[in-house]
Formats: structure tokens, C-alpha cells, sequence
């Protein structure tokens, strides 16, 4: 091979060295603390499929992520102080996570075309006890079990039209999604997914931490985007849209004699967003990223049956969030090969559930229980965020991100009953507090010509208390809700 040659491949291979975190995939983004929308990325066109159209050539990609979340506390405690009556449950557990990603981009017609399969799995089991005074004192164990899989195929394409790059993507999702609590006296008496605590059995209500469900369903999503360029600014907007379809749902309930009833219904209820992203270069080394994001979700699941006693029973459970996000930073590139970022967001999360069930025995025999708060939560919360990353030789780039966050958080708790003899006390009662977390995240790149390794590790720490007062019918009541999470994770990105 003569002298000319191997100048060739040097130039070649130095490009590519050059070249490490531009081609760098999930990886890059977990490694900086998850900096979506601070440091541009290969695999933003995820989120804007407009952007899969300036890519060339084939690439195939995998992702693998794993977490451990440690949950050293989850407490909720109700008081009635005028009589002494307390109902604290006190429960702690863990949680493993795991995401899973592989596809492929390739040029297709005028345009390009992504095709990617994910997988997420969750698994949640929290134990612990209550040991209540109210009408009696005594102690119950608690357990808490929260699962999720969800399979997803995306489809994505990419198109350049004139000076504006367009793109869209199809997906369809299979999620599995189960909750259930169970309550059990030493005496081998338990209460699984208790729905009657609302008729003043306070000491039995499991529901501020989960409302229980079994749904299986499928979810079609689309997206619609356009990216392109805005004077000296570049631009990056898409549209969402999914909804739920060929749905089963279930909620079972009993006691230790038996299962009292498995009401079957479906699940109903759709989501809508919008992202956009806009880029200002300053200079040839700073650029200003912002971000302004919105979605929403309600999810309905509803049933009807009979119970073991030959009563009729009939269940709605609501399901809203809303997600707001607005905010922006710095990207700056002191020196070749070095590249350092910093913003900050503000976002105002809200999370509404409600559940209302009834028993009817007979025309002149019923009962309704309604829980219209369980709770309606809401938080203003700001976002500080930094990350570089640094190309240490011609093969390998190391990362890091750090973020810390800071929110005002409302929690509201309510329920009502009655039956065919009158109403029970209802309850009325809110929460403030805050919430706070701190997370840091590490990550290399190593680019062994035409495959790129990103391995990467992150660990978190967030706490949310809250307390307030209210009433239970014309008696003053006082709750408590408290959380702490430790997380653990990491995984490894490929892209070839």
C-alpha cells in the first residue's frame, strides 16, 4: 500500500475519531444525565422523526438499560387528634427496571426509514405494617406489588422537502400494566384491593398509595414533525397522538373467605403532545438549546359483574396527567474534542385520579362508595442541569452529567359513601409539601472503527414529604405522606 493510500485512511480514521460523540446513541444521553434537548444527539430523531432525514447510509443500534430503586420509606398517615385515632402505614421495597431497544436506519426512497423494537419491563413488591388506633388498635401488614410490560414496534420516515426536512412515525404498543394491595391481620383475616373504606374504615383504605387494576391492552401512537432552519437558528417541532384499542380490564377483590368479585370491563381514553426545540449558535463554540414540551393523558378503565353474593357491581377508575416543560441553556465547545453544557427547566406536573364503585343488592339495598381524590397531586418543579463530555484519545470520549431539582407539591384527598340507610363522614383534606432529588450520571464511548460502544452508570437520590389537615365529616383530621428513592442504574449502547 503506498504512502498515499494510508494518508487516505489516516484522514479517514482520524474523521471518524473526531466524529465519537456525534455518532453516539442512548448511550451519550444517559451518560450525561439524560441532556435530551441540551446536547444535540444522533438519537433525537426519536423524538422528532423530521431529524431521521440527515442521517446517511445503514446504522443499526442497540440499547440496553437496567435499574434498582430502593425505596427506604413510603408513608402515609391519617389522624383524627380530637379522639386520638391514627391510622399510620409505614411500608418500604425495591424496584427493577429494564429497557430494551434494537433497529435499524436506512435510506428508502427519496427519504429514510427507521424501524426499532423496544421493550420495558417494572417490577414493584413494597411490604411493611400499619399499627392503628381508631375504633380498636391493632396491627396489619401491608403489601404493595406495581408490574408493567410493554412491548412497542416503531416506525419511522424521515423526508427532505426543499430547505425543511419532514418526518413521521406509527407505532403500536402491548402493555401489561397490574397493581394490587393486600391488608392481613396476625390472625390470618386479609382484605385484598379493599374497595369499601370509604364507609368510615379508614384503617382499610390502601388506596393513597395505588389503586388496583389488571389491564392488558394494545395503544397505536403517531407522530407528525418538521425540523429545518430559522434564520441562524435551527428549529425542531412534532406532534403526538395515541389512544388505547382491543382493551381487557379487571378488578378483583376479596377477603380470606374467598374472592368477592372480579368485575371485567375495558380501557378507554387517549394522549396528545406537542415538543418543540429551537437551537441559536452565538458563535462557532456556543450555542443556546431550548425546549418547550406539553403532554396529556387520560386513561379510563371501567368494569361491571356479579360478586359471590349476587349482587351487581359497577366500577370507573380516571386516570389524567398533564406535563409541562419550558426551559433552556448553553452548549459550549472550548476546544476540539471537549464539549461542555448547563440549563435550567421549569415544569409543572399533574397527576388526577379518581375511583367510584357501588354495590347494588337489591332496588332498596345499595351501597356507593366514591374516592374523588386519591389523591389529585400537582408540583412546580425547577430543573438544573450540566453534562460535558471529553474525547480522551482517538478512541475513546468520557461524560458526565449531574442534575438537581427543587418542586412545591399539593396533595389533595378526598372520598364519600353512602348507602340505603344514609351518607358515612366523608373526607376532605390536602397536603404541601416538596420534593427534591439529585442525580449524576457517568459515561464513556469507545469507537472500534465501525462499532461504537457507550457504556454508562447513573444513581439518584429524591424525597417527597407533604403534610396538611382537613376534615372526616365534622371531625378535624391531620395526613401525612412521605417518600424517599435511591436508584442505581446503567446499561450499555451500540450503534453500527
Amino acid at each position: 500500500m503506498n504512502k498515499k493510500s494510508l494518508s487516505v485512511l489516516a484522514v479517514l480514521f482520524l474523521a471518524l475519531v473526531l466524529a465519537v460523540p456525534a455518532m453516539a446513541w442512548q448511550g451519550r444521553v444517559a451518560g450525561t444525565g439524560n441532556a435530551v434537548g441540551l446536547i444535540a444527539d444522533e438519537s433525537d430523531f426519536l423524538i422528532h422523526p423530521a431529524l431521521l432525514a440527515s442521517g446517511k447510509g445503514l446504522n443499526a443500534y442497540g440499547h440496553v438499560g437496567l435499574a434498582y430503586e430502593k425505596t427506604g420509606n413510603w408513608d402515609y398517615k391519617s389522624t383524627v387528634p380530637v379522639y386520638g385515632w391514627f391510622y399510620p402505614y409505614e411500608t418500604s421495597g425495591d424496584a427493577w427496571k429494564a429497557n430494551l431497544q434494537a433497529g435499524a436506519a436506512f435510506a428508502l426512497g427519496a427519504g429514510r426509514m427507521g424501524v426499532f423494537f423496544e421493550y420495558d419491563y417494572a417490577k414493584g413488591s413494597y411490604d411493611g405494617q400499619e399499627v392503628y388506633a381508631g375504633f380498636g388498635s391493632g396491627i396489619r401488614n401491608i403489601d404493595l406489588d406495581d408490574k408493567l410490560n410493554n412491548v412497542k414496534l416503531r416506525v419511522l420516515y424521515g423526508l427532505p422537502v426543499g430547505a425543511v426536512n419532514l418526518g413521521g412515525e406509527l407505532q403500536i404498543a402491548y402493555v401489561n400494566e397490574e397493581k394490587d394491595t393486600q391488608l392481613a391481620d396476625f390472625d390470618g383475616s386479609f382484605w385484598r384491593n379493599y374497595p369499601w373504606a370509604a364507609e368510615d374504615a379508614p384503617a382499610l383504605s390502601l388506596y393513597p398509595f395505588m389503586i388496583p387494576f389488571d389491564s392488558k391492552y394494545w395503544e397505536a401512537q403517531a407522530r407528525v414533525s418538521a425540523a429545518g432552519s430559522a434564520g441562524p437558528g435551527s428549529y425542531a417541532v412534532t406532534l403526538r397522538a395515541g389512544l388505547p384499542f382491543a382493551s381487557d380490564n379487571q378488578y378483583a377483590f376479596g377477603d380470606d373467605s374467598g374472592d368477592a368479585a372480579t368485575i371485567e370491563g375495558s380501557v378507554k381514553g387517549y394522549n396528545v403532545g406537542a415538543d418543540a426545540w429551537f437551537r441559536l449558535p452565538l458563535s462557532a463554540k456556543m450555542v443556546l438549546p431550548f425546549v418547550v414540551s406539553i403532554s396529556y393523558k387520560t386513561i379510563e378503565r371501567d368494569g361491571s359483574g356479579l360478586s359471590n353474593y349476587a349482587s351487581s357491581l359497577n366500577y370507573e377508575h380516571a386516570a389524567k396527567n398533564l406535563n409541562v416543560k419550558i426551559g433552556g441553556g448553553v452548549e459550549l465547545t472550548p476546544a476540539e474534542g471537549t464539549k461542555i453544557a448547563a440549563g435550567l427547566y421549569y415544569d409543572y406536573i399533574s397527576a388526577q385520579q379518581d375511583i367510584s364503585i357501588n354495590d347494588l343488592i337489591s332496588p332498596i339495598e345499595y351501597y356507593y362508595d366514591t374516592y374523588s381524590d386519591v389523591p389529585n397531586a400537582s408540583e412546580h418543579r425547577l430543573t438544573i442541569k450540566a453534562a460535558a463530555e471529553k474525547n480522551l484519545t482517538q478512541m475513546v470520549a468520557l461524560r458526565g452529567g449531574f442534575s438537581a431539582f427543587y418542586g412545591l407539591a399539593k396533595s389533595e384527598y378526598g372520598y364519600s359513601a353512602y348507602d340505603d340507610e344514609g351518607p358515612y363522614y366523608p373526607l376532605d383534606a390536602s397536603a404541601d409539601g416538596s420534593t427534591l432529588g439529585v442525580t449524576a450520571s457517568v459515561g464513556a464511548s469507545v469507537n472500534l472503527g465501525k462499532v461504537s460502544l457507550e457504556p454508562f452508570l447513573n444513581a439518584g437520590y429524591t424525597k417527597y414529604t407533604a403534610d396538611g389537615d382537613g376534615f372526616n365529616g365534622p371531625l378535624p383530621v391531620s395526613v401525612e405522606m412521605d417518600k424517599t428513592n435511591w436508584t442505581l442504574g446503567g446499561g450499555l449502547s451500540v450503534k453500527f
